[in-house]
């Protein structure tokens, strides 16, 4: 085999190329002159060859691959494929969405109720809606074949909850319970009263002394459509005797706290006031000075916009009326916090013996040690009630 790489064979290369005569340096040269030309062609061959072998194997891979996936050889869909109903959906059906279901474990119960056409659509949608993480538990009414993002915000409206949803604000005594309860699920009145009447089925503590003013648990709650009053009402008492007990109160000492903590909830302006208001209670107690609440008096004639009382409501006989009756009322007046709870168990530790919201509206009180200083907060209270009153005219 030639090296196409080698030098001249015709003449070798002599020692000393001075010694050889002028034609045979020209055909020494021209020798030169073609083996470059050679390793020139031989060079530029072996370059094609490589792009050729190249280009035909991207060819081949490219074009064989796509050939061999257009095969479906084990009869299986297209893995990309999401199945989806264009909706808007027809008739209609109940889906209860479970408490911490993910989004593919709601996608499983709405596929499986014919709500949407396949949990693989429904993840995508619930994946795609930045608000879907809010979905509430509960149970909804909804389409049959609807279109899976169709089917994330019909979920996120309340609107379309089937169960019953009752909210219990810090504050609400047990007459604005009732009426909630009502309103809520379309029990009658006379139903709801016997429920809450009813000290043993609702699990009301001995200490409550059959009245369950101020055991309601402030909270949202979602019941079930075959949840019956008694039910409700006892989730509600079982809420305040588990915070009782997450505060470590005393059995001895649940009603007196109930019924401090509830005055407290009724005339506190802000969470600042809450610890003031209950050393006021305590320091009052303390000396057997009559508490003198608005808030007790109010509880049984109504209060009013300006949070008056007049004369005569001073003399409204009832052991509420704490400008009458030395020491606590009989019981709570509304439902507390926890915020006002933990005031009464920890008071701020004050002389204050006064307080006075001097602007109800944007709930400012004022607290003093003294009668004569409690008198000149009285003077801020009066200018805004006659500015208040005469912006009603």
């Amino acid at each position: 085999m030639n090296d196409l790489f080698e030098g001249p064979t015709r003449i070798e290369r002599p020692d000393d190329e001075q010694q050889l005569s002028r034609s045979e340096k020209r055909e020494l040269r021209a020798a030169r002159k073609r083996a470059a030309q050679r390793r020139r062609r031989a060079l530029i061959s072996v370059l094609i060859a490589v792009v050729l072998v190249g280009a035909g194997g991207y060819f081949v891979w490219t074009k064989g691959t796509a050939f061999f996936d257009s095969f479906d050889l084990f009869g299986s869909e297209p893995v990309d494929e999401i199945v989806d109903y264009p909706g808007p959906g027809t008739g209609s059906v109940q889906v209860t969405v479970a408490t911490g279901a993910a989004g593919s474990q709601i996608g499983e119960v709405l596929t499986e109720a014919g709500v949407v056409a396949s949990t693989k659509a429904f993840v995508a949608a619930y994946t795609a809606n930045p608000q879907a993480g809010s979905i509430q538990p509960g149970t909804y009414n909804l389409f049959k074949s609807m279109k899976a993002s169709d089917a994330v915000t019909a979920l996120l409206d309340s609107a379309n909850r089937a169960d019953f949803i009752v909210e219990i604000p810090n504050g609400f005594d047990k007459a604005k319970a009732i009426a909630r309860i009502v309103k809520v699920t379309g029990f009658s009145e006379a139903d709801v009263t016997a429920a809450m009447n009813d000290a043993a089925a609702i699990g009301l503590p001995a200490e409550a002394g059959g009245n369950a003013e101020g055991w309601l648990a402030p909270a949202r709650y979602e019941f079930a459509l075959d949840a019956t009053p008694t039910q409700m009402i006892a989730q509600m008492v079982a809420g305040t005797v588990a915070t009782l007990d997450s505060l470590a109160v005393p059995v001895e000492n649940r009603q007196t706290l109930l019924t401090t903590a509830s005055i407290v909830e009724k005339e506190a302006g802000t969470d600042e006031d809450r610890p003031l208001m209950a050393s006021v209670i305590a320091n009052r107690l303390a000396i057997d000075m009559k508490l003198q609440m608005d808030a007790t008096l109010h509880y049984v004639i109504g209060g009013s916009d300006d949070a008056s009382t007049s004369s005569a409501d001073l003399e409204y006989d009832s052991p509420y009326n704490t400008y009458k009756n030395a020491g606590l009322p009989p019981g709570p007046i509304a439902s507390p916090s926890v915020a006002s709870l933990q005031a009464v168990l920890t008071p701020a530790d004050t002389e204050y013996l006064y307080w006075v919201a001097v602007d109800p509206v944007n709930k400012v009180t004022k607290f003093a040690e003294t009668w004569a200083e409690h008198q000149e907060n009285r003077k801020l209270y009066d200018a805004w009630r006659e500015a208040h009153n005469a912006d009603k005219e």
